[in-house]
């Protein structure tokens, strides 16, 4: 089983394209965060013992997980180890923030303005966002076009979830804890990505000994334009396992 979630203010149809190349290979289970897409009218914890233990109900397997979906992944891999056969960190770090110990890390600011957005226009705020996530690849008006219709053809997430997402992108650290992972970890970063910086993944990777791989081409959302080199990658790293 492939569990694979997304990030802040998406949903799990992005992955609707890509999970047909990757069903050819594993059983694969798109999971909605609570508040998210078909689960929009749940609401999304702050906690991260009830984050891991709402997670943990999902039948144990592969856990792939992008932007902040990783990081939720990883909490899981973090408090219930049994759960998860191996982790992939797509473009998802362990610390979202900048700090003295971590580099490598996005702004706090750049949090604060999303949620100040977030009071006026929630959908706008969304497109701000996609637009981050594809800016300064190659083809970014189409990607961000592909982006816009696959979040768009589901409802928009809860403004407590998009809120609760933001806090949790915003306080959530868990760099100290990587040492202490068990499952077997992949960790891929796009050259371009402007949110997840490819030097903090590389640096994640590190720090519990994982496998870290980069993908020249792409920005924060590798599975539009890399899907085939994706899922190559993907099955190595599965392989290796068996």
């Amino acid at each position: 089983m492939l569990n694979v979630v997304h990030g802040w203010g998406m949903n799990a149809h992005l992955f609707d394209d890509w999970s047909n190349e990757l069903a050819q290979y594993f059983q694969v289970n798109l999971i909605d965060l609570p508040g998210h897409g078909l689960n929009h009218t749940a609401n999304l914890s702050l906690g991260l013992d009830t984050l891991a233990e709402e997670a943990s109900q999902i039948p144990k397997g592969i856990w792939l997980g992008w932007s902040m979906g990783g990081m939720l992944a990883l909490n899981l891999a973090l408090k219930k180890p049994q759960m998860v056969d191996a982790l992939i960190m797509l473009c998802a770090t362990p610390c979202f923030v900048s700090a003295q110990h971590w580099p490598h890390g996005t702004d706090a600011d750049v949090l604060k303005q999303f949620a100040d957005n977030l009071q006026l226009d929630v959908k706008q705020t969304i497109q701000t966002f996609l637009a981050l996530e594809v800016m300064g690849v190659k083809d970014e008006r189409s990607q961000l076009k592909v982006l816009k219709e696959k979040v768009f053809e589901r409802p928009l997430p809860s403004e407590q979830a998009l809120t609760a997402g933001l806090q949790l992108l915003k306080q959530v650290d868990l760099s100290t804890a990587l040492k202490n992972l068990a499952p077997t970890s992949l960790w891929i970063s796009g050259r371009r990505d402007r949110l997840v910086l490819p030097a903090a993944m590389e640096q994640a990777a590190e720090l519990c000994g994982g496998d870290y791989h980069m993908l020249k081409g792409s920005g924060h959302a590798p599975f539009i334009r890399q899907a085939a080199d994706l899922t190559l990658l993907i099955k190595n790293f599965i392989r290796n396992l068996i």
